[in-house]
């Protein structure tokens, strides 16, 4: 009997090649099934699918997030065009991190943000959101998925164009937005500042500081001067002192400044703050951001 020796380069050939064409095939599946998830009536379904475009490792999926957040003209009470719909796509694209999606980020932002009123309509809340008989304006901490107005979503877009590298737009879109009239487009515009790691618009934040009136921008604009600073100075003195604050909003956004810092000596502050605090939702962040103080052992 006569056996055939075959090269080792062919076996090779053969065995890498068809699993390639597998992948291949297997890869633009996917992609076709989460583009039909996009367009979805459900907004949790479209939400999922936005999520697993954003977890693939290349740049593929990334258009199809940016088409997400645009909407549809022909269709502008869809589900699709929902404004959660836009948040978690600027969510996304912040994660991806490809400054390809800047111009639309923009552009959606300019869009959308022409209607925004000056004050956002309060929310009637119940004993579970630990607000009872009181109301809260629109912010991350009170607000669930189908409840996200446009303003979040606007202000999502905004932290997203400051977490991307800046171009001259996007920070001129960022500055003007840190003189709007709605106080939850102007904290979301110093948190954008804050990404950016510049520490160039710390004058244009301090004097935004200055002029703030409401609690709210004014904890948001702070956070981003002390985040930038990196100081144990006059300003982080008074993120400690918000801490205590009687609006639930500030003490949550004053806690969250404190993480980015990640400065050892501002545990003990929220070891304190947190024996008090009867905000469920922002009890459960302070206790994140103290294990996230502690872990890190920084002086």
């Amino acid at each position: 009997m006569r056996f055939i020796t075959i090269p080792k380069y062919i076996c090779i050939s053969f065995v890498f090649f068809v699993p390639a064409v597998l992948f291949a095939e297997m890869n633009e599946r996917f992609f076709e099934i989460q583009r039909t998830r996009l367009s979805s009536s459900n907004i949790s379904e479209i939400r999922d699918a936005i999520d697993q475009l954003t977890f693939v490792k290349s740049s593929q999926g990334i258009r199809d997030i940016i088409s997400a957040m645009e909407g549809s003209s022909h269709f502008p009470t869809s589900p699709g065009n929902a404004p959660a719909v836009k948040f978690y796509a600027a969510q996304a694209l912040a994660k991806k991190g490809d400054k390809l999606a800047v111009p639309y980020l923009i552009k959606t932002y300019q869009k959308e943000s022409a209607n925004i009123p000056e004050y956002n309509p309060p929310k009637s809340r119940t004993w579970k959101d630990g607000v009872a008989d009181s109301t809260s304006v629109s912010s991350p901490y009170f607000y669930e998925e189908g409840e996200i107005p446009i303003t979040l979503t606007c202000g999502e877009i905004l932290r997203t164009l400051g977490s991307l590298p800046l171009t001259s737009e996007s920070e001129s879109t960022i500055k003007s937005a840190l003189m709007s009239p709605n106080f939850y487009i102007r904290s979301s515009a110093a948190d954008a500042l804050y990404f950016s790691g510049k520490g160039q618009v710390l004058s244009n934040l301090s004097e935004a500081l200055s002029k703030e009136t409401v609690p709210y921008a004014k904890i948001s604009i702070l956070s981003a001067v002390v985040g930038l600073e990196r100081l144990p100075n006059q300003n982080y003195k008074a993120v400690l002192e918000s801490l205590t604050d009687k609006d639930p909003q500030v003490r949550a956004k004053a806690s969250d400044a404190l993480s980015r810092l990640n400065f050892r000596i501002s545990a003990p502050y929220l070891e304190k703050v947190i024996q008090s605090e009867n905000d469920p939702k922002v009890l459960k962040q302070m206790k994140s951001d103290y294990q996230s103080i502690i872990s890190f052992h920084t002086p």
